[in-house]
């Protein structure tokens, strides 16, 4: 079923809509969740992911319905991690926030996280196709490096060391701009 017949069940609170996004789009949802917390907390987020959706399809209707549910996904899952984190920090959300800590420290735009969020789209939106994926995958997306390699069909060292200047290249624009 195509997303706008998705979003009119929604639309017209036909609870078919659920069932539809499921199988569209689950399976994603529950690898992007599973990649930050465990099965079971990922299933959790997954289902809270639907019904964040129901609530908010309407009013809102999304353009890019995956994008939609995986940010709210996304979401949910750096909030189960929030509350978690005093009992022990994930270790993969600690090696993406180390990786991007070099490039975006915690004073830039001084808390204008609407400012930074639009450095860092025009960023990505000035660079080839590769490596914007490839940022998006890693650090959206949480991908490890090895997944990434075999997406893109590099050795691990590459797509490590493509990470390193792409957060080097992000780095010099925000410093250019004058955001951190």
């Amino acid at each position: 079923m195509e997303d706008k017949e998705i979003l009119t069940l929604f639309w017209e609170r036909n609870e078919r809509a659920l069932s539809e996004l499921e199988q569209k789009y689950g399976t994603r949802l529950k690898l992007l969740a599973s990649r930050m917390v465990s099965e079971e907390d990922a299933k959790e987020c997954v289902n809270d992911t639907y019904l964040a959706v129901w609530n908010s399809v309407p009013p809102n209707r999304p353009e890019y319905l995956f994008a939609y549910v995986a940010k709210i996904c996304r979401n949910l899952v750096l909030n189960k991690l929030e509350r978690d984190k005093a009992a022990k920090r994930n270790a993969t959300v600690v090696e993406l926030s180390a990786e991007l800590i070099e490039c975006i420290p915690d004073n830039a735009l001084a808390g204008d996280e609407t400012g930074l969020r639009e450095l860092i789209v025009r960023f990505l939106e000035d660079q080839p196709e590769e490596k914007r994926k490839l940022f998006l995958r890693r650090y959206w997306y949480g991908e490890s490096v090895k997944e990434l390699a075999k997406a893109f069909g590099y050795r691990e060292s590459k797509v490590k060391s493509m990470l390193f200047r792409l957060r080097k290249q992000l780095w010099n624009e925000l410093k250019k701009e004058n955001a951190i």
